[in-house]
């Protein structure tokens, strides 16, 4: 009896030291998750709400101040283009809008088209960016005779830089939220954000903070 006991216990030990030898191996051999990853889950998973203009102004603030990615969209002649690598020359006035269907969206866009002279002046240059296919922006372009020297319209293939600076969400109750944003964007860095349901109208203001450190 005592004998078997004696097993028994010997085999549940041996079990234990089995169990921490693995435990060892993993912390000391095992690979951290990147930083990065794990902080975009956490965004992901985060409850977020664009029910008012605060919840809005918390939207610009999580971007004001960091580089915007480096997403490539579609030229009007299906070249690419990365809103973040042209500012490393000009400084960037950065617009998502909803598209040609959305006459707010371009009533902003004429607003800025009545500055293009000072924009030009200042080499500020203005990239206005939807789900609007290259044929559909290039359509927008000519018809309102936008200069191609300062306007660019481009494509945002699957949402793909309007769900990276938190303008697509998906809400809690599973509907889909769309912003329109205005940045002013230098050297990669987004230096304003403006987050809506409509589109920022005071372009005085974006040319203000464009031209700011000129």
């Amino acid at each position: 009896m005592f004998t078997q006991l004696l097993r028994r216990f010997a085999s549940a030990m041996a079990l234990v030291a089995v169990g921490l030898a693995s435990m060892i191996y993993f912390m000391k051999f095992s690979k951290p998750a990147d930083a990065s990853a794990i902080a975009e889950t956490t965004n992901a998973q985060t409850p977020h709400k664009h029910a008012s203009s605060e919840d809005h102004k918390q939207c610009a603030a999580n971007l004001t101040g960091k580089n915007l990615p480096a997403t490539l969209l579609q030229n009007t002649d299906k070249t690419s283009l990365s809103p973040a690598e042209l500012s490393d020359a000009n400084a960037v006035i950065v617009i998502r809008y909803l598209g040609y269907s959305c006459s707010h969206c371009i009533e902003q866009l004429l607003a800025l088209q009545k500055l293009t002279d000072r924009l030009k002046s200042a080499r500020v240059k203005v990239i206005a960016f939807s789900d609007d296919t290259p044929e559909q922006n290039l359509v927008v372009l000519q018809k309102y005779e936008f200069d191609p020297a300062v306007f660019s319209f481009a494509f945002d293939p699957a949402k793909s830089l309007g769900r990276s600076i938190g303008a697509v969400y998906t809400e809690e109750d599973g509907a889909k939220t769309e912003l329109h944003v205005s940045m002013v964007v230098r050297k990669r860095r987004v230096e304003f954000a403006h987050f809506d349901t409509k589109p920022m109208m005071d372009v005085e203001e974006l040319l203000r903070r464009a031209t700011a450190a000129l």
